[in-house]
């Protein structure tokens, strides 16, 4: 039992670690996509397509930025600061979903479904950025020492 308990653990923490910024950013699309149905409703097809774009640039211009035009690799944070940051995760996702309601209140039609994806994407992922370098100087800061080398 105790062999299965401790294989049950490390599942847990491969299923958050692997799977956590990815959940919290569905989280935030999600949520934004609601948010501009209340703000800014009816879905209409145009509106769908213009989330989908607004998403993809926000990515395909943080990809570009971090790897200097698709150049270089970003290296992976230790296990134990993705588990803190991402244990953060509500700022980042209440701070997207916010900019998604400022947007679809004071822009409205399908710009706001653009801008919202746009703006609310590059926020989750600044503030999640911003999460996990809070949580590497935490541990550094606490004595806790260099996460990578444990």
């Amino acid at each position: 039992m105790k062999e299965f308990t401790q294989h049950y653990v490390r599942g847990l923490g491969m299923s958050a670690r692997n799977n956590a910024l990815a959940y919290g950013y569905s989280i935030a699309a999600t949520a934004s996509f609601g948010m501009l149905v209340h703000t800014d409703g009816p879905v209409t097809v145009l509106r769908i397509f213009m989330f989908v774009v607004g998403n993809g640039i926000a990515f395909a211009g943080v990809n570009a930025l971090v790897t200097r035009g698709f150049r270089q690799r970003v290296e992976q944070e230790p296990p134990v600061v993705v588990a803190l940051s991402t244990s953060l995760g509500m700022v980042s996702i209440s701070a997207a979903v916010g900019v998604v309601l400022l947007l679809g209140w004071g822009v409205g039609g399908w710009a706001a479904w653009l801008l919202g994806a746009l703006l609310g994407t590059w926020t989750y992922l600044s503030i999640a950025a911003l999460e996990m370098a809070l949580a590497r100087t935490l541990h550094l800061v606490v004595g806790e020492g260099d996460p990578a080398h444990r």
